[in-house]
């Protein structure tokens, strides 16, 4: 028995009556071909999607936030405390150094919990605990400060979070 030939595959063009021009790919603007385009939005299949949902854009104001160092301030007997350097790079690249001391954050997370939404709270992490009997010594504020660096990143960099009035009065205060 003599087997009939597979069926060709049918060209997806096969009916239509335009001219298909076909457009090399060297340096083409997609950006600005889909502004000047009438047409609906590129094809899921496209190569050049162009995408202007602004989807996963942030809020937030820091684009970069680091706790940099800590010191002691005054004597121990007279009512020392630590201060510790926050610096914060601007979407605008202006860098600000925040001098906080351990209240300070305090009263951030405080001020956070209170004007948030209820939704965002799991997004705010706990501050790292106080320890009266070992908070002037060199490894327990050098552990503090990372931990509170943690916290910064978490809380500024939110896209949320990072745009809200508690944390801009708080850099500026």
């Amino acid at each position: 028995m003599m087997q009939s030939p597979a069926p060709s595959p049918v060209h997806p063009f096969r009916n239509t009556q335009s001219l298909l021009v076909v457009i090399p790919d060297d340096g083409i603007d997609v950006e600005a071909e889909a502004r000047l385009s009438p047409q609906g939005p590129p094809s899921v299949f496209s190569h050049d999607i162009w995408l202007d949902d602004h989807s996963g854009t942030s809020q937030a104001f820091a684009q970069n936030v680091h706790v940099a160092g800590w010191t002691s301030v005054g004597d121990k007997l007279g009512g020392a405390y630590v201060v510790y350097d926050c610096v914060i790079r601007t979407k605008e690249g202006t860098t600000i150094h925040a001098h906080k001391r351990y209240n300070d954050f305090v009263q951030l997370y405080d001020a956070l919990r209170h004007s948030l939404p209820k939704h965002q709270h799991h997004f705010i992490p706990a501050l790292p605990p106080k320890s009266p009997f070992s908070r002037y010594r060199a490894a327990f504020l050098d552990r503090r400060r990372r931990q509170l660096q943690y916290w910064l990143c978490t809380v500024f960099l939110h896209p949320e979070i990072g745009a809200c009035q508690a944390v801009r009065w708080w850099v500026m205060n």
